[in-house]
């Protein structure tokens, strides 16, 4: 016969609410995981979009872009270049007659004489001027001092003043920030009543050029005078998508430097495959994700992306360059007709994929909307949070109605084990 003792109200009371709460836990909790993992799924492809987003910018960057150039010069002491995607293959000759300098003077004065307490420094670079205050400097101001008011003058356009020595002399250096001829330093001073303004008015008399300030001049062709000025040492605009960086001036009679402009189709080739992989990720991380492949937004970003290879680029159809979906629904290259039109129509090519209607594009805009910090993307997640929501208040209601299920249970088993001990203590008097 049992005993009142070996009956536990709270182990029944559980076990029974166990059982009851059992069937919607199960509902709830997989609805939870649902909800969880979708708007975990999105988040992820927000990021997947967004980086894919950028990479399309970068593509059409005519600097990054897919088609890639091989540049070579026969003096590199001289000369570098750097082409952009845009380059065209050519064969150019460039004699480097002189390169641009920046202009710099040098001001000599007497160390062991005070800088005047008044007068008016001017200092112009080009058409612009501006002028120091000596009364505004401190007393007992060096030249160090005079220097730092040159340099942080609120109308200094762009002239840089150090402190030299050389043995017993010292020198207030001004340098142009900028090269070419047009910026030339020159200064000016108008003494006020100190005596010691003499020392910098001899100081300009007797200045030093120490660098002229020029322009690069260059020429092209082996043969013709065809020159070229500029008063930088970079120079875009002399060949086209290509950039020239001169380094040291050539001699009379120096054989021209031989430019050599050409595709370069192993590393186009790369840049193409390379974003067909990027393109191919994004897709997989949708159709390879159970959160993600059955909803109808995120399948319907797919198909659109897929969709907008298809039609003319340029007059052109991808396949007919090697870009093209493979019987397993993934983005593949044809490196046989890729390589043909690398070669033989860079320029359409370019088209194609980066010009302002080409692929690149096409596909960023099909991605700009779903990458916003307010876009579609941002509206789903919204909705799926609301739905969670909704599940964890269910849980949470559901929580407090089981808790009142067990309290149930508990009085109702506790009632029987006080019922029980009644009945046996009346037996056992008999």
């Amino acid at each position: 016969m049992s005993s009142a003792l070996s009956i536990d109200p709270a182990n029944l009371a559980s076990q029974y609410t166990q059982i009851e709460r059992q069937a919607k836990d199960q509902i709830l909790s997989t609805q939870y995981k649902k909800y969880n993992n979708q708007i975990k799924a999105f988040t992820d492809l927000k990021t997947n979009l967004s980086n894919f987003f950028d990479a399309l910018d970068d593509y059409q960057n005519p600097e990054n872009g897919l088609l890639s150039n091989t540049a070579a010069v026969s003096n590199d002491a001289a000369m570098s270049i750097t082409t952009s995607a845009d380059a065209v293959s050519g064969d150019y000759d460039i004699f480097v007659e002189q390169t641009a300098q920046a202009h710099q003077i040098a001001l000599s004065f007497d160390p062991t004489q005070p800088l005047a307490t008044d007068g008016e420094f001017g200092v112009s670079l080009g058409a612009d001027s501006f002028s120091v205050d000596l009364t505004s400097l401190a007393a007992g101001a060096t030249l160090n001092d005079f220097a730092s008011a040159i340099n942080n003058h609120v109308d200094n356009t762009g002239v840089k003043a150090t402190v030299m020595r050389s043995g017993t002399e010292t020198f207030l250096v001004l340098t142009s920030d900028e090269t070419g001829a047009a910026n030339t330093v020159a200064t000016t001073f108008t003494p006020g009543t100190d005596a010691n303004g003499a020392n910098i008015t001899n100081a300009i008399a007797t200045q030093q050029e120490l660098t002229s300030a020029q322009d690069a001049i260059v020429k092209l062709g082996a043969n013709s005078n065809i020159t070229v000025t500029s008063a930088s040492n970079q120079l875009d605009d002399v060949i086209d998508g290509v950039t020239i960086n001169l380094t040291q001036a050539q001699q009379a009679g120096d054989t021209p430097i031989h430019v050599s402009i050409a595709q370069d189709n192993k590393e186009s080739v790369e840049n193409i495959q390379q974003f067909i992989d990027k393109f191919n990720t994004l897709l997989s991380s949708i159709t390879g994700n159970d959160a993600l492949k059955r909803d109808v937004m995120a399948s319907g970003i797919g198909r659109s992306l897929r969709n907008d290879f298809q039609g003319e680029f340029a007059g052109q159809t991808l396949f007919s360059v090697g870009i093209e979906f493979d019987r397993y629904g993934k983005l593949s290259v044809d490196t046989t007709k890729l390589e043909d039109a690398i070669a033989n129509q860079p320029e359409q090519l370019t088209q194609m994929l980066t010009g302002p209607d080409g692929l690149m594009a096409k596909l960023e805009q099909r991605v700009e909307p779903y990458t916003k910090s307010y876009g579609l993307i941002n509206d789903k997640k919204n909705t799926l949070q609301a739905s969670l929501n909704l599940v964890v208040d269910k849980q949470q209601r559901h929580e407090y109605s089981m808790e009142q299920v067990y309290n149930r249970y508990l009085s109702q088993f506790t009632q029987m084990q006080i019922t029980i001990s009644k009945l046996e203590s009346s037996m056992g008097q008999f």
